[in-house]
């Protein structure tokens, strides 16, 4: 079983896979693949650090973007300011890292984002947010989630969720899948959350570079 993303159809194909049992493939031209590697605990929060390996294989693609979303009740919607992109004609023949570091060990800290690679260097992005800083910390928990398995054929212009936190403020704690980006109605966690985001990756051809 091997999971197939497309643009367009990206969103409604996010999932985990398990128990396939089968070996995997390497992955065709012109694709992406993103694997998460690590995932670090600090105190008493988790996944404190989230980290992912990538590699272009020969894909058409000379961007990165990483976008910011926020939960609004009903709908995930664009941060307006939460649009990270970094841009080099060798992403699509290159390896590297996307990294998400607090940037303090603060329950509601903000994400430092860091997109690594020994052809084009690096990019660090920092994403504010009024809301969450203005939770209340005394009773506020949180959870993350991210990819579980290596997606070997990650199309260029495909979009895909790499974490997923939300938060509560009443000092209980219910875990959250990566699904729920895709598919927010039935995840509780994000539904009942005080605050949630989300952020995802996209490998992109940009003609006027």
């Amino acid at each position: 079983m091997k999971k197939r993303y497309i643009a367009g159809l990206a969103l409604a194909l996010v999932g985990i896979l398990s128990g396939c049992g089968q070996a995997k493939t390497q992955p065709a031209d012109n694709t992406i693949s993103i694997t998460p590697v690590e995932r670090k605990t600090t105190g008493s929060q988790i996944d404190k650090s989230v980290k992912y390996e990538f590699s272009g294989n020969h894909a058409d693609a000379n961007g990165i973007e990483i976008q910011r979303y926020a939960w609004d009740g009903s709908a995930w919607n664009k941060d307006e300011f939460g649009l990270f992109t970094v841009n080099s004609e060798k992403v699509g023949e290159s390896s590297g890292t996307i990294r998400f570091e607090p940037e303090s060990d603060a329950v509601n800290s903000e994400y430092i984002i860091v997109v690594q690679s020994d052809d084009f260097g690096g990019s660090i992005q920092n994403a504010d947010s009024s809301k969450l800083s203005g939770l209340p910390t005394e009773q506020l928990t949180s959870a993350v989630a991210v990819q579980e398995e290596k997606i070997d054929d990650l199309a260029v212009d495909a979009e895909i969720p790499l974490l997923v936190r939300t938060f509560r403020t009443d000092g209980t704690q219910v875990l959250v899948a990566i699904d729920a980006f895709a598919d927010p109605e039935n995840s509780s966690a994000v539904k009942y959350s005080s605050y949630a985001e989300a952020y995802t990756v996209k490998f992109v051809k940009n003609d006027n570079l």
